[in-house]
């Protein structure tokens, strides 16, 4: 795909610069994509083949990591690699980057196309506990896990995050330099579908806290834009023909030209063509902690809940002998009214270090936290800091909160875990959402086979009744759903008749083409199929 991309540019520069009066920068990126075709003809530099399959995801990720996020320039060779997350506002679009005493701008995306456009994806981000659900199938939801009814509600074009192309320049205007002094508006988002489970962390026998630990969770990074002064960030336009992002209404103008003048675009984009208002997005699937602790009496609800994300991360790293960027997380509005804000920790690297699955463990989560109070000067004959400082909780990396930390706020909850214990529960949660699911079923052997799966100790659906689209067409509602890609069909007496089964086959076929994986469960193999079940969860 990456070969062809770059042969149908080279094909386009031939054709432009066959004009005159055309930029002579031109012929500098024909040179460029003229090496790298044989570069990749040859298998050289970044085309070794081991490192090709890796990125494409053929090779396990703990061996071969995915390729980053790559930044070419018009007029070199060379390119430079980012993790994606921090791609996300590095290379974002607009964004200037200074490399070997030059000035590049970037100006073009080289996303992943499917049928000739784009490949954008819906994605709808729930209102009130700010979890974002991805895709044609889950951006259609009627109401969010919370509860929160989403029908009126539509959801934003997103664009995976792809490899970027910089262009030289030797001037900005004020324009550019106010937005680039502004920044990005970056946000993190829990998404659900991977394996929870919750425990209790009680101390002197009395309950705490709720620790979900999740396994191949997700969270989402959405860029929604460049940052407005008094407004909220209105995404960023991309034209769909040629790739070119365009930051102002009075670049898209110039773009797609007027009724009387021929537009910018090489490739002659109309209005239509500009798909407006996207957010780049970067998908992360690890292992999570999703920590529900409640306000402590007379707490302000920022300084606490930021102070003790912060205190945990700290912690966690000094602790079990991370880096910075192996353990991150961040805030979501909190699911009951004394718990105002959830704590969500993640794990970066590709496979995970283990760090957050651990914390089940007895004595590991007594540890942390004796780590916690000595790094917040607890018992440090000199009194230790005011606040914070760079000895506890501040570092280059959570500068925008610097204001936000003050150590004396959670010591005290620290302290209250004195001999803390963690104990695993089923959790009012799971026996809400199984009552939910139980409600939803339709037939009498669909609420056997629920039961069956609870009976098992095995992971609950995140869905029942679920609807799966073919773009706008709905083709097959599955009995349960399990994100991302799993759908269990309950098939009772109805499906014994032949044209019943001619139908389900036909359905099922269509699924299997969208990448959907398929479990059906009959009443003669309840036993098998949950074995199956159970297997496929992991």
């Amino acid at each position: 795909m990456e070969y062809r991309r770059l042969d149908e540019e080279r094909e386009e520069l031939n054709r432009l610069l066959g004009r005159e009066g055309v930029d002579p920068g031109l012929n500098r990126r024909r040179v460029v994509v003229e090496g790298k075709l044989q570069a990749m003809r040859e298998g050289e530099g970044d085309w070794y083949l081991y490192r090709y399959l890796g990125g494409e995801g053929f090779l396990p990720g703990y061996a071969f990591p995915p390729q980053a996020t790559v930044l070419s320039f018009d007029d070199r060779e060379d390119e430079l690699a980012r993790d994606p997350a921090i791609a996300l506002t590095e290379y974002a679009p607009g964004n200037f980057v200074y490399y070997r005493g030059q000035r590049y701008e970037v100006t073009y995306a080289r996303p992943r196309t499917r049928q000739m456009q784009p490949d954008v994806e819906p994605v709808e981000v729930c209102p009130a506990c700010e979890r974002a659900y991805l895709g044609p199938q889950e951006a259609r939801r009627a109401a969010c896990f919370c509860g929160q009814n989403l029908s009126g509600f539509h959801p934003r074009q997103a664009l995976p995050l792809s490899d970027m192309y910089a262009w030289r320049r030797a001037r900005i205007t004020a324009d550019e330099e106010e937005r680039l002094r502004l920044g990005y508006e970056v946000t993190e988002h829990y998404m659900a579908g991977g394996h929870r489970i919750t425990y209790q962390v009680s101390a002197k026998g009395s309950p705490v806290f709720h620790l979900t630990l999740e396994h191949d969770g997700r969270v989402l990074l959405l860029n929604r834009g460049a940052r407005q002064r008094e407004a909220e960030p209105r995404g960023f336009t991309l034209c769909s023909k040629c790739h070119r992002w365009l930051m102002t209404e009075e670049a898209e103008q110039k773009h797609i030209g007027t009724p009387t003048q021929r537009g910018e675009c090489p490739r002659n984009a109309q209005a239509e063509d500009l798909i407006r208002g996207l957010w780049l997005m970067q998908t992360i699937q690890s292992d999570l902690a999703l920590l529900d602790i409640p306000l402590p009496d007379g707490a302000e609800v920022e300084l606490f809940y930021t102070t003790l994300l912060q205190t945990w991360l700290r912690a966690f790293m000094v602790t079990f002998n991370l880096d910075e960027n192996e353990l991150d997380g961040f805030l979501a509005p909190g699911p009951e009214a004394d718990i105002l804000c959830r704590l969500i920790l993640y794990e970066t690297t590709v496979g995970g270090s283990g760090v957050l699955a651990s914390l089940a463990e007895q004595g590991r989560l007594h540890k942390a936290v004796a780590r916690a109070r000595e790094l917040l000067h607890e018992g440090d004959p000199e009194g230790g800091c005011e606040r914070a400082c760079y000895d506890c909780l501040l570092s280059f990396y959570n500068q925008r909160d610097h204001e936000l930390l003050d150590c004396q706020l959670v010591l005290p909850f620290l302290q209250s875990l004195e001999g803390a214990v963690t104990e695993r529960v089923s959790g009012e949660h799971e026996a809400e959402w199984f009552e939910r699911l139980l409600s939803q079923c339709q037939s009498s052997f669909e609420r056997d086979v629920l039961r069956a799966i609870c009976d098992a100790e095995l992971r609950l659906p995140d869905e029942a009744q679920k609807t799966v689209y073919d773009g706008d067409e709905p083709i097959a509602t599955s009995d349960f759903f399990y994100a991302p890609r799993l759908l269990i069909f309950v098939d009772g007496s109805p499906h014994y008749r032949e044209y019943v089964q001619a139908a389900d086959e036909r359905q099922r076929r269509r699924l299997r083409a969208l990448g959907y994986r398929i479990l059906a469960i009959t009443p003669e193999d309840i036993a098998e199929r949950l074995e199956e079940l159970a297997s496929r969860l992991g």
